[in-house]
């Protein structure tokens, strides 16, 4: 098997190490006519993931626990929607074409497709001489490549060696044995021996069958030696039996007389307790209808109690209310009388009433004008208070200019008093000074005292 051309969409080691969401290698032009490829990186670079898909297995071989299909699931893998793995790969002189595409758009699900090259140069299905047909599914893609190239186990042991391969010295017996087989070309052998197995299998089966007969056969004949041997003395154990059998017929038939006096008495006495149970139940409704009839009766007589007690209630407060009504239509009647009492002062005041009519007329005249004389009294006492007021004001007025003409002519006399008076210091004398001023303002202080005196 030769690679020779991949293409990679989706890949999660592609896209983390080249950032690409899509790579294709053509390899059979970079690799030529060499011997011995390397594929140079750092750690991360998408190295394994090219590795891994260079071959046409439904498997990434370096990350599956184990070196076989359902090992590894391509959708950990993947990120796109629709992720693909398209190689062009050539075995034994013809070229094939594997598309692996992976769906990861709500559910799940992956479509694997083989092709071959024609004559014609155009790519058709494989078919193979069984009529499995590459249609999509992975069973008949893994059929198809499994018919080319071998099986998964055999591939990745002695073709492809991924990494963290298992080293042969761990596989187990029947490991080793076939993949011996599928190297050697013993699948027809090892159909046979299945077959064998198969027909092995069910001639045990066939033999348990046998021996189980068998022993039921033998059990068959144990039973019937044992059946021989009680017939002897058959004949006496017969008549021994049939005696046994009238006296046991006469029991039956006493046992059954008595049986049937006892079904009587049991169906009667079975009536008697339905009866009795129907009468409980009666009694146990009547019981329960006359507990809720007494504390029906013990409500409806608390229920009329409180009713007495607020009728009681309400003849008490009619009977103080009538008894108030019947003080108050006493004192209306003692009043009436009264006033009936007084009838004829009430006809003689009828028969005055013109005149007193007339004269509360004539008196309301006399208080009208009385209450305008009133009216004038305090007008004329607010203006005498105004007056005394005004008086008041004027005295102090006077009085503060008498005081003050007064002082003015006593600080006036001091200048013939003064002792400076004529000499040389009176310029500079405040007494004499003083007195002058006061002589300058003593005719405002008179005019002032002549003004208040005629106020």
């Amino acid at each position: 098997m030769q690679p020779l051309m991949l293409t990679l969409k989706g890949f999660r080691g592609i896209r983390d190490g080249l950032g690409f969401p899509q790579l294709t290698l053509d390899l059979e032009r970079l690799a030529g006519d060499a011997q011995l490829i390397a594929i140079a990186g750092p750690n991360g670079s998408g190295k394994t993931t090219v590795m891994d898909n260079l071959t046409p297995y439904n498997l990434l071989a370096s990350r599956a626990a184990v070196g076989a299909l359902g090992g590894l699931s391509y959708y950990d893998h993947v990120y796109l929607p629709e992720s693909m793995k398209d190689l062009v790969w050539a075995h034994e002189g013809r070229s094939y074409r594997s598309q692996i595409v992976i769906r990861l758009n709500g559910r799940r699900k992956t479509e694997a497709f083989l092709h071959h090259l024609d004559d014609d140069g155009s790519w058709r299905p494989v078919v193979l001489e069984d009529g499995t047909l590459s249609d999509g599914r992975i069973e008949s893609y893994t059929a198809c490549v499994e018919h080319i190239c071998g099986s998964a186990e055999t591939f990745f042991t002695s073709v492809f060696a991924p990494q963290g391969k298992r080293q042969l010295n761990t596989y187990r017996n029947a490991e080793i044995k076939s993949l011996l087989a599928d190297l050697l070309g013993q699948e027809e052998i090892q159909r046979i021996g299945q077959q064998a197995g198969e027909t092995a299998r069910l001639l045990k089966a066939g033999l348990a069958l046998l021996r189980q007969g068998q022993a039921a056969l033998e059990a068959e004949s144990d039973r019937i030696g044992t059946a021989r041997m009680r017939l002897e003395g058959a004949p006496a154990r017969g008549d021994q039996a049939e005696a046994a059998k009238l006296s046991a017929q006469t029991n039956l038939d006493a046992v059954l007389e008595r049986h049937a006096l006892l079904a009587a008495r049991f169906e009667q006495q079975r009536a008697i307790e339905l009866q009795r149970r129907q009468l409980q139940v009666d009694r146990q409704a009547e019981t329960q209808a006359s507990t809720r009839a007494v504390q029906a009766l013990r409500a409806q007589e608390t229920a009329e109690s409180q009713r007495l007690d607020r009728l009681e209630r309400r003849v008490l407060e009619r009977q103080q209310r009538d008894q108030v009504r019947r003080q108050s239509l006493a004192q209306s009647r003692r009043r009436c009388l009264s006033e009936l009492a007084q009838s004829q002062a009430v006809a003689r005041a009828a028969r005055r009433l013109t005149l007193a009519q007339q004269v509360h007329e004539a008196r309301h005249g006399i208080v009208v004008d009385c209450r305008a004389q009133v009216q004038t009294l305090n007008q004329a006492c607010g203006t005498v208070r105004l007056a005394e007021q005004k008086l008041a004001t004027i005295e102090r007025d006077a009085g503060k200019a008498v005081l003050r003409t007064e002082e003015l002519t006593h600080r006036f006399s001091l200048t013939s008093e003064v002792p400076c008076a004529g000499t040389d210091l009176q310029g500079h004398c405040k007494l004499l000074g003083d007195a002058r001023e006061a002589k300058a303002l003593l005719p405002d202080a008179r005019a002032r005292r002549s003004r208040s005196r005629a106020n």
